[in-house]
């Protein structure tokens, strides 16, 4: 009864938000969505929920069991793999990822071969999506490490049409994609600042291989 409860809550929290990126992205019913360091497979399934086609990846095969368990039936296509050597299957209309443990580090704003290698496997019209859970407090974590909006822009920074934002999920309940401005960015910061409230550092990159500079 407890997972139950939890699973609805996580659905009512984080279904606006998937719903929001998909509608501020312009994905259409049918898109094919990569979900990288999908876990147990919840944000495959609230992109399966919302008409997309999706394969998720991740490194632990006890993840890829329990979504399988819990998601496949959905016709969403997991596999055990490691995006350094994965032989991924085609390329997608949307790579998807969240709070991978592979852009948990110091080095994260000047190392950003994770994701060109994850670029590659995007369609020329696609949509990159990074979302990374982060705290504009004095908050700290042991095993975390909080990015700020500068880290994310160097990170990026070779992307001239990078699009970067800061949600902390009620702004997508309540505005839906148009949660996806610059002033709710602004406004999330202050409040994250004064009140210790997390929220996802997000990127969202459009062609993003035709629009690459050169570093």
């Amino acid at each position: 009864m407890q997972g139950d409860k939890t699973q609805y809550h996580f659905q009512c929290v984080y279904a606006p938000y998937v719903s929001s990126l998909i509608a501020f992205c312009e994905l259409k019913e049918g898109s094919s969505v990569l979900d990288v360091g999908c876990g147990q497979g919840f944000f495959s399934y609230l992109f399966r929920k919302s008409g997309m086609r999706v394969y998720g990846i991740d490194l632990s095969e006890t993840g890829i069991r329990m979504a399988e368990k819990l998601y496949g039936q959905l016709g969403i296509t997991f596999a055990v793999a490691d995006i350094h050597a994965a032989a991924i299957p085609g390329q997608f209309d949307c790579i998807f990822v969240r709070s991978c443990s592979l852009y948990n580090t110091d080095a994260f704003p000047l190392h950003k071969e994770v994701t060109r290698k994850l670029l590659r496997h995007l369609k020329e019209n696609g949509v990159f999506i990074f979302a990374y859970n982060s705290n504009f407090s004095s908050r700290t974590s042991l095993g975390w490490r909080y990015h700020s909006l500068r880290d994310v822009q160097e990170h990026f920074s070779t992307y001239p049409n990078a699009k970067i934002f800061f949600s902390n999920k009620i702004d997508t309940w309540l505005l839906r994609k148009f949660a996806f401005a610059a002033f709710v960015t602004r406004l999330n910061i202050l409040m994250s600042e004064a009140s210790g409230m997390g929220g996802d550092l997000i990127c969202i990159l459009r062609n993003a291989r035709l629009s690459h500079r050169s570093e």
